[in-house]
């Protein structure tokens, strides 16, 4: 059986393949199209539970995926919402990046740019919170940001009412995504599909609802190839006893 640092130097092959399309395919919409149902995202797996019709909308009164640690607002400093949001339910995931102007470094403290993300919004952008759901950092640490059943916002032209978004710190058209970022990216989606019954195939990146970049060329081809979609639904399929014997 691969290692996840094997899959993830071969996925670093086709990040750097991708790359050569250049900003400008980047702009255009997604180099990969995750409609198309890759090996790797395991479609064909059975899971263990169903995501259809008749659970889309609700939450899972019985959810076996165990939640991953979460920081919690009051954790990171954060302060309460500073206005009215719309209520949603989320449906689907999508993944963004945070797209900072400089990388991001492990010496750069998340919870004062959680603040100061959230600062920002206020004065620049007129947003109640956050516009994400939750941020992961570089050392896998998951960030609660704004409240699960409200909407997200966006600086882009699409409507984030019934997404549930989940972002990387940093910016992944200049650096690359950890092997513990995408791991803790894997187990809250995957937490989050089983608790609100999202289907694992409404996984998308941001660029294939809005003229972006985001989530960066080094973090887009980890979903377009189907490799988070595969992995979120191996940790359901163990969770429900149904994943195939290793």
């Amino acid at each position: 059986m691969r290692s996840v640092g094997h899959v993830l130097i071969l996925l670093g092959l086709l990040v750097g393949t991708l790359c050569h399309l250049g900003s400008t395919a980047a702009l255009a919409g997604p180099y990969l199209s995750s409609e198309v149902p890759l090996p790797m995202a395991r479609r064909t797996m059975p899971l263990g539970r169903a995501f259809d019709a008749t659970t889309s909308g609700i939450e899972n009164a019985t959810p076996r995926v165990p939640k991953p640690a979460i920081i919690s607002k009051a954790e990171w400093g954060g302060q309460e919402s500073s206005g009215t949001m719309k209520g949603h339910f989320p449906t689907v995931l999508t993944l963004h990046h945070e797209g900072s102007p400089k990388p991001l470094t492990p010496d750069r403290d998340p919870k004062v740019l959680l603040q100061n993300l959230q600062k920002w919004g206020w004065s620049a952008r007129g947003w109640a919170d956050i516009p994400y759901h939750f941020m992961v950092d570089l050392e896998g640490r998951i960030y609660e940001c704004r409240d699960i059943m409200k909407a997200g916002d966006t600086a882009t032209t699409y409507d984030p009412a019934g997404h549930l978004l989940v972002t990387a710190m940093g910016n992944y058209d200049l650096q690359t995504p950890t092997e513990k970022q995408l791991s803790a990216i894997c187990d809250l989606m995957a937490w989050a599909c089983d608790k609100y019954n999202i289907d694992p195939a409404t996984l998308r990146g941001h660029l294939e609802y809005a003229q972006t970049a985001c989530p960066g060329k080094h973090l887009y081809p980890y979903l377009a190839s189907g490799f988070i979609e595969g992995e979120v639904r191996l940790r359901i399929a163990r969770a429900y006893g149904a994943a195939p014997a290793e």
